[in-house]
């Protein structure tokens, strides 16, 4: 096996200059690609950050509180019962939002619980 540059009975010459026009013509290849990969690294566009679509169900509870004039620290301060009841009628109303808001954002929705 021959690993010299050059082969029997051609000219070391000749060689040498078919070596050097593939290597031009590999850092061409490589110029262009590297063009090519600017042009698309310049066209890339800042994504911006997605619209919030729906709520989370903590953030629809604090606002049924909030609207009740109701926070953390008052329900703590609530005897047993009166706090058992407003934690369900809280969760309860927070829990209907969450739904209806789950409607809203998956499509047409028919109510059969007349």
């Amino acid at each position: 096996m021959n690993t010299t540059l050059s082969q029997f009975g051609a000219a070391p010459q000749a060689t040498a200059h078919a070596v050097a026009q593939q290597a031009r013509a590999n850092w061409d290849r490589v110029k262009a690609m590297a063009a090519v990969d600017r042009m698309h690294a310049e066209a890339v566009k800042t994504v911006q950050p997605p619209v919030k679509l729906v709520q989370t169900p903590l953030e629809i509870r604090a606002e049924v509180m909030a609207e009740r004039g109701v926070d953390r620290l008052d329900l703590t301060r609530m005897g047993a019962q009166a706090r058992l009841e407003a934690e369900i009628s809280i969760d309860a109303e927070a829990r209907d939002r969450a739904r209806q808001a789950k409607i809203k954002t998956t499509g047409a929705f028919i109510d059969l619980t007349a």
